[in-house]
């Protein structure tokens, strides 16, 4: 009958307001004439009446109150969800049903027996009352409505009101449905009697997802399956799909949606006779059978003999032990046979007992049963239609560490099952989904040191996400984000705009090891962990994370500037493993200088000399400064800034100079060490030590020393900048320095970063990078550039 939609809905869903309000929204947005409600028994504890039967039968005094209990709550709820008119004609009706059932309460106390029918009517009038409710309050709600018990409905050849809601005693496919799919199976089969146009079955639960969103928090909703493959999944575990209520809708080629009742604006999943042909992958998803054994028959002498399998399974079939999974090598050595594990001793002595006499002359040699084991299984119309879906499913296993036990695959072409160690089956499942299902360029993040540049490039990626992906298929999932003390650690993803009320409300103690592991789980595609800090300490794990196959990116220059040993060991390791440790940042904030060295250096250029304003703290300190206001006052007025390290003794030592520049000189291939070079520090000894409190208390104490230099300057009409210099020999300095007006570096202004850059191509006229060279944005700027850089790398379309 063209129009109908026909629903199975839980009662414990709607008898409230909300409820009511929830399923007559369903009603409008879909775009059926008619909708029938099929509803599942009551199973609210409040409200459902065929506890008060044990009471009753067991001579407890407390029936009587619990009889009351339940009958505030109904008239409560009638008050509660109808107006004065329609609740009382409702009310009248409860009030007839509670006198009634407290005559057969009598009864059953006399009789201390509670037969079928009595049950079942209990049962039936409460539901009876729920489908009354609805009906009245769609009534109220200006819809045509009605309601009628299951079995009357089945006489009806038409469906006149908008709303039709049902109850009463559900049909059972010879009782192999399940209580929680009754009510689908009804609407199932009404769906084919009334010829309706789909069944939607409502859930409790969850929308059906690619996995088990509690062992694969990233698994995506499923948006289109066919039957078979439906069937195939609920077997391994899928609990939203109860099989045998399908079986009318396939009869008639209807097709069934599943949706959530707790997520009424998703659409779910269609399950239909040929499902989605045309979709990316034609794994559809994955799922586990949990407590597994395996029973393996061995023997040289089964090999060419008849019968054999046949008289092993018709054994298990006689003991009533399932057989869930078979596999026989061709040689017909061996037989395995998976079976759930509190079967497993059962099966074994069973197998025994039948190959008694070929154990004794020895044609079979063994039968020995393993447990602690798991079913993984994909699941897939004709997945291997499509090359490589195997490949891809046993070497992502590899990958992941997984040894795979057994191997099975039916003629079918839906299902590829595994067996596997139980304790391996969550790395498993994660392993599949992310080789599958993520995106290639899918990038599971942690980011150590939230603070002002972190704590910026997390904004920048919040606001730069959705169009990554959209443009770029480009994923960013951060899943660990840590301070020096505490760290949070999501499975999923941490959304970067709330984290740090996340941060606060759900942090636990730094524990390194456990965040690395996190990082670099095998389940995801790529790792990358992102240092902004300035810890040496923290630069040292750098080459292990590498190791782990982790990439790095980083604006901490510590480990840019290690004893060369490690300093080595970090781009050999790179090289042997193909990780990415990129640190653009380290020298020039978001200016590319690295990558133009890099470009220089590979394409055959032969670079003379390096120089450089490269900190962007003294590039403003100098440029601004002319002598009016003390040097101590523009420091103080650069760290409230934030062009400043945490402590500023770090930019005015020359350290930070004298860092970069060796940075620089090793991209040009010198064994440069910090300690060899020369610095000018502008900390004078007496306040090279002590708190950062003391040192910004005592500044004024710089005034004089920068006074005189600048005023040295200004006789030779030249102006101050503290300069890095890498010569062509290998020999670096970082220095204050004075220039002429028309140099590049006397014309910088604010922040701005100048190199120099003099080679064979660029001699006459060095060329220039210009560009801002301090503050949270920019470098967290150049960060965000270099994980684009190694997305490119991976394969983004960037």
């Amino acid at each position: 009958m063209d129009g109908i939609r026909i629903h199975a809905v839980e009662s414990s869903n709607l008898i409230c307001r909300q409820g009511c309000e929830q399923l007559l929204r369903i009603a409008r947005q879909d775009g059926a004439n008619h909708h029938v409600f099929v509803l599942a028994p009551l199973k609210d504890v409040e409200f459902e009446l065929a506890g008060l039967l044990g009471y009753a039968k067991a001579h407890d005094e407390r029936l009587w109150s619990l009889q009351e209990q339940r009958f505030a709550r109904w008239t409560a709820l009638v008050d509660q969800m109808l107006g004065e008119l329609a609740g009382s004609k409702v009310l009248q009706r409860i009030k007839q049903g509670f006198t009634d059932l407290e005559d057969i309460l009598h009864s059953v106390w006399l009789v201390e027996e509670v037969s079928t029918g009595v049950r079942h009517y209990f049962e039936k009038i409460t539901d009876s009352w729920v489908a009354d409710l609805l009906c009245h309050y769609a009534s109220s709600q200006s819809y045509h409505a009605d309601l009628i018990e299951y079995q009357s409905l089945l006489a009806r050849t038409e469906i006149p009101e908008q709303l039709l809601f049902v109850y009463g005693n559900l049909p059972q496919a010879e009782g192999k449905v399940p209580v929680d799919g009754v009510s689908e199976y009804g609407a199932s089969y009404l769906a084919g009697h009334l010829h309706a146009e789909g069944v939607t079955f409502w859930n409790n639960v969850s929308l059906l997802r690619n996995a088990d969103s509690a062992e694969v928090p990233s698994a995506l909703v499923i948006r289109n399956l066919s039957y078979s493959e439906a069937t195939e999944l609920s077997f391994f575990g899928a609990p939203i799909i109860h099989p045998q209520s399908l079986l009318p809708a396939i009869e008639q080629s209807i097709n069934v949606q599943l949706r959530c009742w707790k997520h009424e604006d998703d659409q779910g999943t269609i399950i239909s006779k040929e499902g989605d042909l045309d979709g990316p992958t034609r794994v559809k998803g994955f799922s586990i059978v949990h407590d597994i054994a395996l029973i393996n028959v061995e023997g040289a002498g089964m090999s060419g003999v008849v019968g054999i399998a046949g008289r092993l399974f018709s054994a298990m079939r006689e003991a009533s032990i399932s057989v869930v999974l078979i596999t026989q090598a061709s040689s017909e050595y061996s037989i395995c046979f998976a079976v759930p594990e509190d079967q497993m001793e059962k099966a074994v002595l069973t197998a025994r007992s039948e190959f008694a006499h070929e154990l004794q002359n020895t044609s079979i040699q063994s039968i020995e049963g393993e447990g602690g084991l798991a079913i993984l299984a994909a699941v897939g119309k004709q997945m291997t239609g499509q090359a490589g879906v195997a490949g891809k499913f046993f070497s992502s296993l590899g990958k992941a560490s997984v040894n795979v036990i057994a191997i099975a695959q039916g003629s079918s072409e839906t299902n590829i099952s595994a067996v596997i160690k139980a304790q391996d089956s969550k790395k498993a499942l994660r392993a599949l989904h992310a080789r599958f299902f993520l995106s290639k360029q899918a990038l599971s993040v942690g980011l150590i040191g939230p603070g002002s540049i972190g704590g910026t490039l997390l904004k920048q990626i919040s606001r730069e996400s959705v169009r990554l992906k959209e443009q770029f298929g480009l994923v960013i999932h951060i899943r660990g984000i840590a301070n020096s003390k505490r760290m949070i650690l999501d499975q999923d993803g941490i959304a970067p705009a709330n984290w740090k009320q996340r941060f606060e409300q759900e942090a636990i103690e730094l524990d390194l090891d456990l965040f690395t592991r996190h990082i670099g789980a095998t389940y995801f595609p790529h790792s990358l962990i992102i240092d902004c800090t300035t810890s040496a300490q923290l630069a040292q794990h750098y080459a292990t994370w590498l190791e782990m196959g982790i990439h790095v990116i980083t604006p901490n220059k510590k480990a840019g500037t290690a004893p060369m040993p490690y300093y080595r060991q970090l781009l050999d390791t790179c090289l042997r493993t193909g990780r990415r440790f990129l640190y653009e940042t380290t020298v020039g904030a978001g200016l590319p200088v690295i990558w133009t060295l890099k470009d220089l250096v590979q394409t055959g250029d032969r670079v003379h000399r390096i120089e450089g304003i490269v900190s962007g703290t003294l590039a403003w300190l100098f440029s601004s400064y002319n002598g009016t206001v003390p040097f101590s006052t523009l420091v103080r007025k650069a760290k409230d800034m934030g062009y400043t390290e945490p402590d500023p003794r770090d930019d005015l030592s020359g350290m930070d100079v004298g860092r970069k520049t060796v940075i620089l000189a090793r991209e040009l291939g010198y064994d440069v060490e910090v300690a060899d070079i020369p610095i000018q520090s502008l900390v004078p000894a007496s306040l090279e030590k002590g708190s950062i409190e003391s040192f910004m208390q005592h500044l004024e104490v710089l005034d004089p020393l920068i006074e005189s230099a600048y005023q040295e300057a200004t006789r030779k009409g030249e102006r101050l900048r503290y300069v890095g210099v890498v010569e062509e020999n290998g020999r670096c300095s970082a220095s204050l320095k004075s220039f002429g007006p028309d140099h590049p570096f006397a014309q910088a202004r604010g922040t701005d970063n100048v190199i120099c850059f003099t080679t064979d191509r660029y001699f006459e006229q060095p060329l220039v990078i210009k560009g801002p060279g301090a503050g949270r944005d920019v470098t967290a700027g150049g960060v965000f550039s270099d994980i684009l850089r190694l997305a490119a790398y991976l394969g983004a379309r960037i």
